[in-house]
């Protein structure tokens, strides 16, 4: 059939769709609709939807990246509702705890301030598939649960709390003061039997932070820098073939004692864009190899996203908590000073501390949580992880104790998971490329961030002082009957010994004055 002159001009009105329509498009397309009726419902053309068909990845991803999800929930709000109908239900003895969230959530793919759409929900269909493939080469390989290993990266703020507190509002109130700085990307690897933990990774802004750059080579973690805090493919392979492939070939040569020709190991990893291929992630003898797990199963089945780096996070959060708050009541008729003194540690406290703190709680992960964490894709078991003082209640008695009565439960909740699905890494756009790469010279030699400079530079206590208070520690030590507590009587004593060796050296050097004698004039008269 000819078409008119008029019909032949007349343009199709250009429909532009939102990514929610497209993600509607997409869900549809999955569920077996038809193109001619997904092009009357929206008025785009069938070149529109297959358009939307051949980008559907690449639609997720964007949406994911950006956070761009359907409706706003509280974690707070799905434990009170689980709470309600257990009551309704007549279900005794459940509590709606963090670590039951955490599984929740998991299950439903929700963060803590989006629900996804549906089609963003993870891909269920293909970890049953992959679970079989995995455990078919495990068996041909000959490839032992100590042998197999995951990891994962993760986003820290390591300085945070919650708004409600003194600190926090003092941090902000503070000129120029950038929350960014106080970010930094951690990554925890470890093998599936829970007896090996690698030793942790932290990406810094700075090259040499000033609170570091004295002991880089004897820190607790292997520290890298990056822009932004972000890890980086050239980061990840250094990390790869300088860190973790020497840390796993000595594990099992000292400690399982495998002879070095029959060291392998088996790494799994997400195929996020800071993960190079895994060819190149293979060691120079081929036995030590990665395999990617399939797309969008992280929440479901990927170790280090089952409850490991949920309780670091949480773990290292008490210890923040244990070392900047202050805690001691004050005595009857005596001014609270908890805050001055709170806002004063907050202050203080800078990324060598932070790194201390984050590698001490990785320490205290119990192999009981690094073994339960493999059995979601191993076996297909869901374990809840232990959560046991690291709830949100137990955050909100620290802050009370601390004087900090203003945050609430929802106050607290929220600075707990702020960073909790922050990936570690970033899609990097075009004009972030040029600039990273124009930048490279510069940042080569920027070795110190001065912000953290700029607000750590304190006085030095004078090593007088420092003695007098390691006198009161150590009678501490002597009085106290707890053999944890005791066991550092030795070393605080070696410490005071250095202070008094130090002081001593001081005090026998010479001052300036003494090299210079007074002239003396004929008559033996010194002259002033």
């Amino acid at each position: 059939m000819s078409l008119s002159k008029s019909s032949q001009g007349k343009k199709r009105k250009h429909m532009s769709l939102s990514l929610n329509d497209k993600l509607c498009v997409i869900e549809k397309l999955q569920k077996g609709a038809s193109v001619s009726s997904i092009c009357a419902q929206y008025g785009i053309a069938k070149q529109t939807v297959s358009d939307i068909r051949k980008k559907k990845d690449e639609i997720r991803k964007f949406i994911l990246k950006f956070n761009v999800e359907k409706e706003t929930i509280r974690g707070i709000e799905i434990q009170a509702a689980a709470d309600r109908l257990a009551k309704q239900l007549n279900i005794n003895n459940f509590k709606a705890s963090s670590g039951w969230l955490f599984r929740f959530r998991r299950r439903h793919n929700i963060t803590n301030k989006k629900i996804c759409g549906e089609s963003l929900s993870a891909d269920n269909e293909a970890v049953e598939p992959f679970r079989k493939n995995l455990n078919d080469i495990l068996k041909a390989e000959n490839i032992l649960p100590s042998q197999l290993y995951n990891y994962d990266e993760t986003g820290l703020y390591w300085r945070a709390l919650p708004d409600s507190t003194q600190a926090s509002k003092a941090d902000k109130n503070t000129p120029g003061r950038k929350i960014s700085k106080d970010r930094v990307s951690a990554l925890l690897c470890a093998n599936a039997d829970g007896r090996h933990m690698l030793k942790p990774v932290i990406v810094g802004k700075s090259k040499k932070p000033r609170a570091i750059k004295n002991i880089m080579d004897t820190l607790p973690v292997h520290y890298y820098n990056s822009k932004s805090a972000w890890f980086t493919s050239d980061i990840t392979l250094d990390w790869f073939h300088k860190k973790a492939v020497p840390e796993i070939r000595r594990y099992q040569t000292e400690i399982l004692k495998i002879p070095d020709d029959k060291v392998k190991a088996l790494v799994l990893l997400d195929n996020c864009p800071a993960h190079p291929q895994v060819e190149q992630l293979t060691s120079d003898d081929k036995k030590i190899t990665c395999m990617f797990l399939p797309a969008n199963t992280t929440s479901l089945i990927q170790p280090m996203d089952q409850g490991v780096i949920y309780t670091a996070k949480r773990l290292y959060k008490k210890k923040l908590l244990n070392e900047i708050l202050e805690v001691e009541e004050p005595a009857a008729g005596e001014e609270d000073r908890r805050g001055y003194k709170t806002l004063q540690n907050h202050k203080n406290y800078n990324i060598r501390s932070m790194i201390y703190n984050f590698a001490s709680a990785v320490k205290d992960i119990k192999p009981s949580t690094l073994i339960n964490s493999w059995k979601k894709l191993l076996i297909n078991e869901e374990v809840e992880p232990d959560t046991a003082e690291l709830e949100t209640e137990d955050f909100h008695n620290i802050f009370h104790q601390g004087g900090e009565n203003s945050a609430t439960l929802e106050d607290i909740e929220l600075w707990l998971e702020a960073d909790e699905y922050d990936l570690g890494y970033h899609i990097l756009t075009e004009e972030e490329i040029v600039e990273s790469v124009t930048a490279t010279e510069n940042s080569e030699t920027d070795e110190y961030d001065q912000d953290e400079a700029d607000d750590n530079v304190n006085p030095k206590p004078k090593l007088g002082e420092i003695k007098d208070h390691l006198n009161i520690v150590i009678k501490y030590v002597e009085d106290n009957n707890d053999e944890n507590i005791s066991a550092y009587y030795e070393h605080l004593r070696h410490l005071r010994e250095l202070i008094v060796k130090e002081i001593t050296r001081k005090g026998r050097q010479p001052k300036i004055s003494s090299f210079f004698k007074p002239v003396s004039n004929v008559n033996n008269e010194s002259v002033p």
